[in-house]
């Protein structure tokens, strides 16, 4: 196996088929990045236990030679050092060279490097083909979908399903839920295929996927297929397939109210700094109470130390309140993260007492409903 390649082509399939190397894994083969060259171009595969990014460098790219002067070949180089190495370089074309299956020489014809190599027969067997119920979507809308959903998922593994995204479609909708039991992100698109499905991601993956999808240039839609045991994200020369969390996800559908009480509607922003402010009592705290009091006349958020007798309070500006006055409790950093999440200016908050869980809104995205369950004090 041998080949010259463009550097900066080289350095951004390396940064793509990494991701799932960088994560710690039982079988130790998964820290390396299996590399394939044929007369098409070379294609890099990372994996782990759960999650596999395969990436091809095309031999050119519109009027740029990519790759020239190449051997067909397969191995296995260290993810970690083959991305240093190539990151630290500084030529504009690197040449690769595998010596004896064993050796990697890896130069800019200023630096160079022998790396370790091992025989490509030793990387496990994955299943990386695309099966199961497809349909495409529009990049953006998937990022502003995992957005808006995905910091409500649980990151804690007594309960595995809730770290999970629920994505279930039907009828020509997509719908993601995701909840760890204190607050719920409920988010439904429009699908132009009509589909029906049921498939629980890491929320976790499906970050790693929005990111990966917004560090792209010109990418506007992707292709997503769902099977009983993978979905697969298909984009831009790279398959991403994710297995998927086992169990069957808790029905959330009752948890949304269909009615309210009473209503606050107001400045994301300025809810936002006034629950920072007050917040500052916690620094040393593990709570994060804060309390809404509200009524038509005025809103105020305060706290309170559990550990002295210091207080906050502040009246919130560019809100207008509706109903029977209400004092209510919560965690500000999960309504924090829900206020961050619906993207907008003004949120509308629906009230049904203050034990009861609460909604947040937005009046233009009727699609996004975000809750949160209040403390009682």
């Amino acid at each position: 196996m041998k080949f010259k390649i463009n550097r900066e082509q080289f350095l951004k399939g390396l940064a793509i088929a990494s991701r799932p190397t960088l994560a710690k894994s039982p079988i130790p083969i998964y820290s390396n990045l299996h590399l394939t060259l044929d007369e098409t171009g070379l294609t890099l595969l990372g994996a782990n236990s759960e999650l596999a990014i395969k990436t091809h460098i095309p031999m050119r790219v519109n009027d740029l030679e990519v790759i020239r002067m190449f051997l067909p070949g397969e191995t296995l180089i260290s993810s970690k050092t083959l991305n240093e190495s190539i990151r630290k370089m500084e030529g504009n074309e690197i040449s690769v060279e595998i010596i004896d299956r064993t050796i990697a020489q890896i130069s800019d014809g200023r630096t160079e490097y022998r790396l370790g190599a091992i025989d490509s027969k030793e990387y496990p067997d994955l299943d990386l083909t695309k099966n199961g119920t497809g349909f495409e979507m529009s990049t953006k809308e998937f990022i502003r979908l995992v957005d808006q959903t995905s910091f409500a998922a649980s990151t804690k593994e007594q309960r595995p399903i809730l770290t999970a995204l629920n994505l279930s479609a039907e009828k020509g909708t997509l719908t993601a839920v995701a909840t760890d039991s204190a607050r719920l992100a409920n988010k439904v698109v429009n699908l132009r295929d009509n589909v029906t499905f049921v498939a629980n991601v890491s929320a976790r993956i499906m970050g790693d996927i929005a990111k990966l999808l917004e560090s792209l240039v010109g990418v506007e839609t992707m292709e997503i297929s769902a099977s009983p045991n993978k979905v697969t994200f298909i984009f831009d020369n790279t398959l991403v397939v994710s297995r998927l969390v086992a169990g069957e996800y808790p029905p959330t559908r009752s948890i949304i109210p269909k009615t309210y009480q009473s209503f606050l509607q107001a400045n994301a922003n300025e809810l936002l700094k006034a629950m920072d402010r007050v917040s500052i009592l916690y620094a040393a705290e593990k709570d994060n109470i804060v309390k809404l009091s509200m009524s038509p006349e005025n809103v105020v958020i305060s706290a309170r130390s559990t550990l002295s007798a210091e207080t906050a309070k502040e009246e919130v500006p560019l809100c207008k309140y509706v109903g029977e006055p209400l004092d209510i409790s919560f965690n500000y950093v999960l309504v924090a993260s829900a206020i961050k999440a619906a993207q907008a200016e003004e949120v509308t908050i629906g009230f049904n007492g203050s034990n009861k869980p609460f909604s947040i809104r937005v009046a233009e995205d009727d699609s996004l409903v975000l809750i949160v369950t209040p403390i009682r004090t």
